[in-house]
């Protein structure tokens, strides 16, 4: 990482299983090593966190599952996209434990601008 970067700030926007896991294991990885890491969850992505989606999924320690209960274990800070969120017709309490529902894009500009924190897109 940038020796100027000190944390990071993961943004997903994908429904897809295989890079929704792949960003959580690397998540994993950085916090295993004493790397801050947040996620702000958006679009599709959103659906991940639901309870229903998680109840409904396999468990398994390479199962979006896993990965997520692993990564939330190590202290990743999850924010939700309040605009998502309705989007979707969902609401806060449709979501797991652990996650911040209340935030929105303007919530994070201070982290996407911060030179300290490293931006990772995945979508």
């Amino acid at each position: 990482m940038n020796k100027s970067a000190s944390k990071v700030l993961f943004i997903v926007t994908t429904g897809d299983e295989e890079t929704f896991r792949a960003s959580m294991l690397n998540a994993s990885n950085l916090l295993a090593s004493d790397v801050p890491v947040k996620f702000f969850i958006s679009q599709q992505a959103c659906h991940f966190f639901t309870r229903k989606k998680l109840d409904e999924a396999p468990d398994g320690p390479t199962t979006v599952k896993g990965r997520l209960s692993d990564t939330m274990k190590l202290g990743a800070d999850i924010i939700i996209c309040r605009t998502a969120i309705a989007n979707y017709g969902l609401g806060p309490a449709d979501f797991i434990d652990g996650v911040d529902a209340t935030k929105g894009w303007m919530d994070i500009v201070d982290d996407q601008t911060d030179p300290a924190t490293k931006v990772v897109w995945v979508g």
